[in-house]
């Protein structure tokens, strides 16, 4: 069960850190055929990241030498140096977010997000299904959470069935906000007629908040783990992110 909730909490954060896919996944409720392109589209992205993680599992080793060669390693230096580093990286991750949610929060969409709107109430669910493909096998090999995830499945010695059990609880859990809001969406949209316009403004929010969330709450917790360790001697968790 302590796996389990492992699991479903590094995801949960995997997914609510990287927000776009989410925020795609609402503009999609938008589209001419909503409930077949988000559900396409989220079978894609599920899908493609179940199976990288799988491929994941099975070359640990090698997926690890991957990521080496664009994030120095960590492991050469002592701990005070590396909780100084993650400290000041948590103080600039909060000023950040700070600094994102005020210019942002009544800023009007971009050309940028107009364009990818026109785009998608002229996709059809193949094209959906193959966004969340894409989006999924090119984020995967630099998704921290799940590789994290991943070392702890193996460092437990599990067999291919458990593991891919675990993963599968894994994409559950990266899944679940998307789900959630298809739910609200189906029951949004029996009380209302004007819900694409809603839609639009509340995706608009939605990409301000989660993203602001994200900037601020992973600097937040970097800064207090760093914090307990020049206070109290050790980190608020057992061992470093890398």
């Amino acid at each position: 069960m302590s796996t389990v909730l492992f699991s479903l909490s590094m995801s949960l954060f995997d997914s609510l850190s990287t927000t776009q896919q989410i925020i795609i996944f609402v503009l999609l409720l938008t589209t001419a055929k909503p409930l077949k392109n988000s559900l396409c589209y989220l079978i894609g992205l599920i899908g493609a990241y179940f199976i990288g993680g799988i491929a994941g599992f099975m070359a640990l080793d090698q997926l690890r030498a991957f990521i080496s060669k664009y994030f120095p390693s960590m492991t050469n230096i002592s701990d005070p140096s590396y909780y100084q580093s993650e400290l000041i990286t948590g103080i600039a991750m909060i000023a950040i977010g700070i600094w994102y949610f005020r210019k942002k929060r009544h800023a009007q969409p971009g050309r940028t997000q107009n364009m990818l709107m026109a785009k998608l109430q002229s996709m059809n669910s193949l094209f959906a299904f193959g966004i969340g493909v894409f989006i999924s096998a090119t984020s995967f090999p630099f998704s921290i959470p799940y590789i994290v995830a991943l070392g702890k499945y193996t460092s437990l010695h599990l067999n291919l069935p458990v593991a891919i059990g675990y993963i599968l609880v894994y994409n559950i859990g990266y899944a679940l906000p998307m789900i959630v809001v298809l739910i609200m969406y189906l029951v949004a949209r029996r009380g209302t007629n004007d819900l694409k316009d809603a839609l639009h403004e509340k995706a608009r929010i939605l990409n301000v908040q989660l993203t602001t969330w994200a900037l601020a709450g992973v600097g937040l917790f970097s800064t207090i783990d760093a914090g307990c360790y020049f206070a109290i001697g050790h980190a608020l968790i057992k061992g470093r992110y890398f």
